[in-house]
């Protein structure tokens, strides 16, 4: 779709943003599948990174997956030893990442950023910057209320 064809700014821009992340998706995931991770998984990790002891609620809101697939993953990861749970207060599992899933972690962030380099080659660091702000932007403006 194209503004010239009287689509909506809306609607273009919700179609262009679904482009580039299912072509972003579609790199990740290949590369990461050589070294033994999906993107779900890797998500987790980061963010048991960015934020330890989340439960796993906490955890599929920061990477926007169902609290079952979430969970799901996260046994995964718990039984690759990359994840440690213990209980939280009252039903709540809390995480933190092993010594082992620090290491998974570092792996696949210099995976992605393989991929990402040559996706973001042509923009400048003030469009980065820009465009790091406006997806910021449009992640919070979509939280639920």
């Amino acid at each position: 779709m194209r503004a010239d064809q009287n689509v909506p700014n809306g609607v273009d821009i919700a179609m262009l943003l679904r482009r580039a992340q299912l072509r972003k998706q579609m790199a990740c995931e290949a590369a990461l599948a050589r070294a033994g991770m999906t993107l779900p998984q890797w998500g987790i990790l980061l963010a048991v990174v960015a934020e330890p002891d989340s439960s796993t609620h906490a955890l599929a809101l920061f990477t926007g997956q169902s609290d079952q697939s979430a969970g799901a993953v996260v046994a995964r990861l718990e039984q690759r030893g990359l994840l440690e749970r213990r209980p939280g207060v009252g039903k709540a599992i809390l995480h933190r990442i092993t010594p082992e899933g620090d290491e998974v972690v570092r792996r696949c962030n210099a995976i992605v950023e393989d991929v990402m380099t040559p996706l973001l080659a042509g923009l400048t660091d003030r469009s980065l910057r820009t465009l790091r702000t406006s997806l910021q932007s449009i992640a919070e403006a979509a939280l639920p209320a």
